[in-house]
């Protein structure tokens, strides 16, 4: 492949990868907001809001799904931090109420 050919299949690349990382944003935000309505409903009913069973469920069927390239236990602590971060959401919004 030439060096025009080269950049054309580069850029090609590049601009899928953007494509996906617009999928993600919108899929973590609507995970985000699918969440916060589950938290309200708990609240509501006077359950407890975290329930570690089901945060490992998460990682697990996360793991069970996986195809790679990306390693389970990556993917693991990917949806970790993902967990993490949108849970942090609900401590932020208690905390301006």
């Amino acid at each position: 492949m030439d060096d025009a050919g080269t950049q054309d299949r580069i850029e090609e690349l590049r601009n899928r990868v953007d494509e996906v990382d617009r999928e993600l944003v919108r899929s973590l935000n609507e995970r985000a907001r699918i969440v916060q309505e589950i938290v309200a409903i708990k609240a509501e009913a006077g359950k407890a809001l975290f329930d570690p069973r089901r945060e490992e469920e998460i990682l697990r069927k996360v793991a069970e799904e996986n195809e790679g390239p990306i390693y389970d236990t990556s993917l693991r602590e990917i949806f970790t931090l993902i967990l993490h971060r949108i849970r942090d959401l609900e401590v932020q919004r208690e905390e301006f109420r």
